[in-house]
């Protein structure tokens, strides 16, 4: 389903496309894009400057879960359980992973204090699990206080802002809230806000999932071609259309705002990053698809840097691409 916004800000709803219509020959037309060149100056843009890479080159993984550790500038990066730490110049200075019996790792954030958070799932139970700064396991923080309605809640996507976990069920449409400990705040059924019709329940699914400075939920639904800022008192603002064109989604995936306020929203099928300022209004794109190195393979998801530096996981074993926005 796709949905739009009417002048006054209410969500109109529009026709249903499926996942499977968006993807069908996506290898071939991506292929074909190129990316928007503007002819004259732009507020915002972006060039790549390196790819995440170890003593021996890039690190080849394939759609990583990406997370910054604003306090220390550090990037964690996991892949198959497997968490990859890299400084500030771009080289993993450590990694940590293969001796924890936690179960399967779904996603991985960082506390101010340096504290490693991984979101678990093991025998039918989800759990966060603290680490330290070199993943030895602290103590595993249980998700308490949820009400009965949510008893099925099963996130598979983690953020941590401000003493705060945000959690989400990408394929549930669930957003939760908890403070540090796991105890429950609050909750927001996406499926609702949304204004989706029973019919469409799983057949819609999150994409990109971010929290931003001021505790604002960003995320992104790629079959209905629109990305979403969802604020604390439950308010949500939508934006996005189809198309090819410049400012248009094809297939959209990761989501996140820069300190300026700029919203950067990742196209999977242009292999292009675009980026909107705080209005939503489309300011510009860069990248393309392309196996050179400041192109990119199918990219999914992102996260930025208070240095304002974008990392892009992939596909195409073309590793996390490093790009930097740079502000007239």
């Amino acid at each position: 389903m796709t949905i739009s916004v009417a002048p006054e800000g209410r969500l109109v709803k529009a026709s249903p496309v499926s996942t499977l219509t968006l993807l069908a020959g996506a290898a071939a037309f991506a292929a074909c894009l190129l990316a928007f060149s503007p002819a004259t100056a732009q507020p915002v843009r972006g060039s790549y400057i390196y790819t995440l890479s170890g003593f021996t080159g890039a690190i080849r993984q394939d759609w990583s879960r990406i997370a910054v550790d604003r306090e220390r500038g550090e990037v964690y990066a996991l892949y198959q359980n497997m968490a990859r730490i890299f400084n500030d110049s771009g080289m993993e200075v450590y990694r940590f992973g293969e001796d924890l019996d936690v179960g399967q790792i779904l996603d991985v954030a960082v506390d101010e204090r340096g504290d490693v958070l991984l979101l678990t799932y093991r025998d039918q139970v989800t759990t966060i699990v603290r680490c330290d700064y070199r993943g030895r396991a602290i103590a595993e923080i249980a998700l308490t206080g949820f009400p009965t309605a949510l008893r099925d809640f099963a996130p598979n996507r983690m953020a941590y802002r401000n003493g705060l976990l945000y959690l989400a069920s990408t394929m549930g449409l669930i957003a939760a809230v908890t403070d540090r400990d796991g105890r429950f705040t609050r909750a927001y059924d996406l499926f609702r806000l949304l204004e989706l019709e029973e019919k469409d329940r799983g057949a819609t699914e999150l994409a990109g999932f971010s929290v931003d400075a001021d505790g604002n939920i960003l995320f992104t639904v790629p079959v209905m071609f629109r990305a979403f800022v969802l604020a604390p008192d439950g308010s949500i603002a939508a934006f996005g259309k189809p198309g090819s064109a410049p400012g248009g989604f094809n297939i959209v995936g990761g989501i996140a705002r820069d300190r300026k306020g700029n919203i950067v929203v990742i196209d999977r099928l242009k292999a292009s990053v675009l980026v909107f300022d705080k209005t939503f209004k489309f300011v510009t794109q860069f990248a393309s698809y392309g196996r050179k190195p400041s192109q990119l393979v199918f990219p999914d998801d992102l996260a930025i840097g208070t240095d304002d530096r974008i990392y892009v996981t992939q596909s195409g074993k073309k590793g996390i691409s490093v790009f930097k926005l740079t502000y007239d």
